[in-house]
């Protein structure tokens, strides 16, 4: 039986150093002797570099080091290498890092790229996927010249970079048994991550070693990444992680370091690169728009029996983690419902548009979105309860998903059930008026997420002297807690108190290796790392209890953090006493590694239909419930309430996921309401925080419930399932379903602006003038087997 440690809502271990602002974040570090840089960004969307004038930057007063594209000939990327460090013949999205300064201050650099001139010939520019599709005009020109990695499929010819399909069933049957078929597509904008801290690294490369200083979630990978680009073995690359102030996806692929490395290199020194705002926006990575056309079949009682679907992202200018988001919203994208005949063909499109990388979800809400649109369609053309059309379809144990897997564990219905109640569902009317003239609607969404499988995750734990404990992990603190939960687990197994344990900050030269903090795969991966690390930790410290009690080892309990001997009744040890105790003194150091992978678990998917009976280690699902409330004279929509309920398996700190729900639906309502990146011939016409709105303090004045479902999985540890991501899924959908319900009409993108509410021309955000279902579907040569 776990320890009451789990499932106790433990206060934040990293909360009070935050709140009193002690925490020192990436731009906090300094190093002796360091230069500071900046970075001339290219002024254009799609443009060949006909000449690079650097003279007057590199003769100014305190610059010590400039660089351009020939000072760093390679490329980069996590599944594709395409992306250079600085520009080399040809700029691909405005923003572009074209060249870089090292100076004395950060005063005197920006005034050094300010003097940089560059000549170019303008390219014609893939603003939308619409353009992307006709491929008048090819971002990359030839993708025969980049290496692949894997899990990407570029077409040559074309501005696609990779294609994921997945077949199940027989698509046409399913069509042919169908009584109502519905039709649709949907579009989700372009969003900034917008977090508090911009992008920031400190490298220091000497002919040794290469030790950079960042908040980066992946540690591991970007150490691999540099010690590709600059040849240094990776024992040679140390990847310093400092405390991340939010990452949401964008501290996953490195930005910054890779440029201030080649300057480190080139000056010779320390070299500190921090983006401003209006860098972050033009300059880093973003969630990449989406559109998502769909056609769904139900018999007449309501049982879903085919759904096909055709989707596109719009990835920016290089490969970035978009071959990523593809697959694991691919697998997602049908929603968490049993439907025997699916076929989804989905493709990143290259633009020239900044890079459409991971974002919290992974893909997640946008296919939502869509697919929660599409059901609420359906069940509308069924004469159907949204919520009970749903509870008809969802997913249960013993039913198969769409990639063939036969599911376990599932608890979406429960899920769907109580976010329904925590609004009132059954005590109000899907749309009515209230005595002020405002429109009201409620809506139901839920989800599916996969985790990414395989990966491997390693963490060392070692009991001091003292008899404290640190844990010794890659996985990174983003707010999700997991310097909170990893303690919660040692204490568990030890009994010790949380207080003598500490997560240490990740560092490569130091951690053990984990793959990435992405994919809410933390509290999973590393929760059973740890549980073996802890095992072992015991099995060590009986041994030295026995010794300094001159008892066997064999004689040795343990249970509840206190050692007993059968051999003496009166013996007995407390572990947080273990340290007074002296039974650890001149004896070998108690430390133990845990390991856990899910290589074996994983059955490797078919190339083509993309079946797999366990493409995933662990479903994450949830649902959530929204009342809004939309004023018909200014188009405003307000959100009354939001009830939720998703399934963690096992709260190990409920307060924790709670917090993670509560972030998320503020989050959420930004996606549904506000949030656009707004692109007009390659350039980003809101790149600020005053044209790009997020929501604020003031637009979270909505009530909301949350519940936790607990539907333990047999493999996490104490039943645990992820929840960093999952919490934002549903949120937007349900918002906008409300929304529909309202108006009586289907709203089919978000955000969900005033000129739509008012019946506007051009309200809607789509508008990129992709060919319309209708024309898609009626194509004979949309289904399997189709070529590109």
């Amino acid at each position: 039986m776990p320890d009451p440690i789990i499932g106790s809502s433990i206060s934040r271990k990293d909360g009070e150093n935050k709140v009193t602002g002690k925490t020192r974040f990436g731009a906090d570090y300094s190093l002796p002797g360091q230069l500071y840089a900046a970075v001339y960004h290219s002024p254009h969307a799609h443009a060949r570099i006909l000449s690079l004038d650097t003279e007057k930057a590199r003769t100014y007063p305190g610059v010590r080091a400039v660089i351009t594209g020939e000072d760093c000939p390679g490329y980069y990327g996590s599944f594709i290498c395409d992306q250079p460090i600085l520009a080399h013949d040809k700029v691909v999205y405005k923003g572009q890092p074209v060249a870089a300064v090292a100076a004395d201050t950060e005063r005197i650099a920006r005034e050094a790229v300010r003097l940089i001139e560059a000549e170019y010939e303008l390219l014609p520019i893939v603003d939308s996927i619409e353009d992307a599709i006709k491929a008048d005009a090819l971002v990359q020109e030839d993708w025969s010249i980049y290496k692949i990695k894997g899990l990407t499929h570029p077409v040559q010819g074309t501005n696609i970079l990779d294609r994921f399909q997945l077949i199940h069933g027989d698509i046409d049957k399913g069509f042919e048994e169908a009584d109502v078929i519905v039709e649709s597509e949907y579009y989700t904008a372009m969003l900034q991550h917008t977090v508090i801290e911009t992008h920031t690294t400190l490298v220091n490369a000497t002919p040794e070693e290469l030790v950079a200083y960042a908040p980066v979630q992946s540690p591991f990978s970007v150490q691999s990444l540099l010690s590709g680009l600059f040849g240094y073995p990776v024992n040679r690359v140390r990847i310093v992680c400092t405390d991340i102030g939010a990452g949401f996806g964008c501290k996953l692929e490195p930005q910054l370091t890779p440029i201030a490395a080649a300057l480190s290199i080139k000056a010779k020194r320390p070299i500190k690169l921090t983006y401003d705002r209006h860098e972050e926006f033009e300059s880093t990575v973003t969630r990449a728009p989406l559109k998502y056309y769909a056609k769904t079949g139900a018999t007449k009682d309501g049982k879903l029996v085919a759904q096909k679907l055709l989707i596109y992202w719009d990835t920016g200018a290089f490969g970035g983690y978009g071959p990523r988001v593809n697959y694991n919203a691919g697998y997602a994208s049908n929603g968490p419902y049993a439907i025997p005949n699916v076929y989804v063909d989905s493709y990143c499109m290259v633009t020239n548009h900044s890079l459409g990388s991971a974002y919290r979800g992974f893909g997640i809400t946008e296919v939502a979105c869509a697919h929660e649109a599409q059901m609420d369609k359906l069940a509308k053309a069924l004469d159907m309860d949204p919520l009970e059309f749903r509870l008809k379809n969802v997913l249960k144990d013993g039913l198969q998903h769409a990639s063939g897997e036969i599911m376990k564990d599932v608890g979406v219905g429960e899920c769907l059930e109580k976010a329904a109640a925590n609004i009132g569902w059954d005590k109000i009317p899907l749309s009515w008026t209230d005595e002020k003239g405002k429109l009201h609607g409620k809506g139901i969404a839920c989800y599916i997420k996969v985790t990414g499988t395989p990966s491997t995750t390693s963490v060392t734990v070692r009991m001091n002297g003292d008899g404290t404990v640190n844990v010794l992990a890659a996985s990174r603190e983003m707010g999700q807690g997991v310097r909170t939960v990893f303690p919660q687990f040692v204490s568990s197994v030890l009994g010790i108190d949380i207080d003598k344990v500490y997560m240490s900050q990740a560092d490569t030269s130091i951690t053990p290796y984990d793959k990435t903090t992405t994919s809410s795969r933390s509290t999973f991966h590393g929760g059973n790392a740890i549980l073996e690390a802890c095992e072992d930790i015991v099995r060590q410290l009986k041994v030295l209890v026995a010794k300094l009690w001159k008892v066997s080892e064999e004689s040795m309990l343990f249970e509840n953090g206190v050692f007993t001997t059968t051999e003496d009744a009166e013996k007995s040890l407390h572990i947080n006493d273990i340290g007074a105790s002296r039974a650890m003194h001149e004896e070998p150091p108690v430390i133990a590694i845990g390991r856990y992978g899910t290589k074996d678990v994983f059955d490797p998917v078919d190339e083509y239909t993309h079946a797999s009976k366990r493409p995933t280690v662990m479903w994450m699902m949830g649902a959530q419930a929204a009342e809004v409330a939309v004023d018909l004279r200014t188009g405003h929509v307000d959100v009354v309430k939001i009830g939720a309920a998703h399934d963690v398996g096992k709260a190990i700190n409920p307060l924790g996921c709670t917090q993670q729900i509560e972030g998320a639906l503020s989050m959420g309502l930004g996606h549904a309401l506000l949030e656009e990146m707004i692109y007009q011939d390659g350039v980003l016409k809101n790149g600020n925080m005053v044209d790009y709105k997020v929501p604020t303090f003031m637009d979270a004045d909505f009530d909301y419930d949350i519940s936790l479902v607990e539907v333990g999985h047999s493999e996490g540890p104490y039943g645990a399932k992820g929840i960093g991501e999952p919490g934002v899924a549903p949120t937007a959908p349900c918002i906008s379903n409300a929304v529909a319900a309202a108006l009586g009409r289907p709203v089919t993108a978000i955000p969900i602006k005033p000129e739509f509410v008012l019946g506007c021309e051009g309200g809607m955000a789509s508008g990129d003038g992709t060919p319309s279902a209708e024309a898609l579907f009626h194509d004979p040569a949309f289904g399997p087997g189709r070529e590109v």
